[in-house]
């Protein structure tokens, strides 16, 4: 059973205020699966998340370099972006497994394009401009155990 959650957020600080709302309900091992188009806020919900974890490293989309390593003071963080990739496969090969079974909190944007390399208990979350505001965002997230958002 997956709870579905609507938010909208009007800038950039409460997009990380909703990441931090919700990393403070993650448990080690859990997934985040982000989809949406560029700059539509998955990065800056993704420095929401490392910023709970106390991670002093200022987080960035690692597209050239495809997966980043945060260690926080309470959790470790890896960030991974499938912008380049083809397919799961790729991910796959790349070692993610390693990563599921890890104990860290994994951060997947452009999920879409390695969705078969993705657990179907991890949190999809789907990001989109609202058009109210250049900041605003529509962030629908579907997890896979109850929230209080």
């Amino acid at each position: 059973m997956m709870f579905r959650y609507h938010k909208t957020t009007a800038n950039a600080e409460e997009t990380q205020q909703l990441a931090a709302q919700l990393a403070k309900q993650l448990k080690p091992g859990d997934i985040l699966a982000m989809s949406g188009d560029l700059a539509s806020g998955k990065t800056t919900f993704t420095q929401g998340v490392t910023a709970h974890y106390d991670v002093e490293e200022y987080t960035l989309s690692p597209t050239f370099t495809y997966i980043n390593e945060y260690h926080g003071k309470t959790q470790d963080v890896i960030h991974i972006d499938a912008y380049r990739l083809h397919n799961g496969q790729e991910l796959i090969a790349m070692g993610i497994w390693d990563y599921f079974e890890s104990g860290a909190i994994v951060i997947i944007e452009w999920a879409d394009i390695v969705a078969e390399a993705i657990p179907e208990d991890a949190f999809g979350l789907n990001f989109r401009r609202s058009g109210e505001h250049d900041d605003a965002r529509e962030i629908i997230i579907n997890a896979p155990r109850e929230l209080d958002l």
